[in-house]
């Protein structure tokens, strides 16, 4: 006996219905517990494959509801042509995906893992994970293809050609591409390091994109540095920025001065300077060494040691001040330049 069209409406919307409040029950009292169960676990790869499953419970068991729904409605009955198929497939179109979405997570969660493990790694940059969601989402269109019973032949050979085509178009950009990928490959940076151009820019590597790489100077603005011109570039590499990192700062005394004296004070106020900002004082002494005769001064480095790259602008900017009132009251002078004209009648 044929059901009625409210029947069939009813059936449907149970189905759909059910399918939401089974996933909502799995996702919220199944899952919650396997994740506290998980977070007590040593393997951090299991916390990555949940959290790969976030959401994805409600999505299938919808899927199942709308199956149902779909099985219990007679299409030909009440439109006059049978659409169960088309819509069974993109069903079936939705959970390919889903699939996908899955490892795309636990790829870029894992790779992400396995950056922060490994010294000299930029893997867990935007290139990576945009490159890795590119695949994954190439593979979906592939397989979708083949779901709708098209030949994927003609296809492949028409991309092929296709990209030829687009890499003679966008040269520069696929420049970019693979010296960042060179860049990745040859591990001469991380994120974090702090790095300083022969141009002149300098800053913490903070991403790196298909196109260019960012790193972000003590000053907090972003500077974007295109890729191909990073891997050609000069480049000083002062490491991660909670290494100990040494700061240079030229000084100048008049030549009537002391010179022991002076470098004892000297080294004085950068000791206090450098516990005053990082409030201990550092493993490596502060030293100064004498190198010119200047016309008007006797010049020389004074060279302190930093807990980190972020206090140096800090350390410099006190030691300066510091010196600067220290030196007054010791009565060491600090030169102005000078120069002595001889005048012949």
């Amino acid at each position: 006996m044929q059901a009625s069209i409210e029947e069939q409406a009813i059936f449907a919307f149970a189905f759909i219905i059910g399918g939401l409040f089974l996933g909502l029950i799995l996702e919220i009292i199944v899952f919650t517990r396997f994740r506290r169960i998980i977070g007590k676990a040593k393997w951090k790869g299991a916390e990555i494959i949940v959290k790969a499953f976030r959401g994805i419970p409600i999505l299938w068991f919808m899927l199942l509801g709308c199956y149902g729904a779909i099985i219990s409605i007679d299409f030909i009955f009440l439109f006059g042509i049978d659409a169960s198929d088309i819509l069974i497939k993109i069903l079936f179109i939705l959970f390919t995906l889903s699939i996908l979405l899955i490892l795309a997570r636990a790829t870029r969660g894992f790779v992400i893992h396995y950056a922060g493990k490994t010294e000299g790694a930029l893997a867990a940059t935007s290139i990576v994970t945009n490159l890795m969601s590119f695949i994954y989402l190439l593979l979906g269109f592939l397989i979708i293809i083949q779901s709708l019973g098209i030949d994927i032949t003609p296809l492949l050979t028409l991309l092929g050609v296709g990209g030829l085509t687009v890499a003679l178009a966008l040269q520069p950009t696929l420049s970019n591409f693979f010296a960042g990928v060179y860049l990745l490959a040859s591990r001469e940076f991380k994120i974090g390091d702090y790095i300083k151009l022969d141009t002149g820019e300098e800053g913490y590597i903070t991403d790196m994109t298909w196109r260019h790489t960012i790193i972000r100077p003590p000053a907090r603005y972003d500077i974007i540095i295109p890729n191909a011109k990073l891997s050609t570039a000069t480049v000083t590499n002062f490491g991660v920025s909670d290494k100990e990192t040494a700061l240079s700062i030229p000084v100048g005394v008049g030549y009537d001065s002391n010179l022991n004296f002076v470098e004892h004070v000297t080294i004085d106020v950068a000791l206090e300077t450098v516990k005053q900002v990082q409030g201990e004082t550092p493993s490596i002494q502060p030293y100064i060494r004498y190198h010119t005769f200047s016309p008007s001064s006797i010049d020389f480095f004074v060279n302190i040691y930093s807990k980190n790259l972020r206090d140096r602008a800090k350390i410099r900017h006190e030691f300066i001040k510091n010196l600067f009132e220290r030196y007054k009251k010791e009565e060491i002078d600090i030169p102005f330049p000078t120069s002595v004209i001889i005048s012949k009648k």
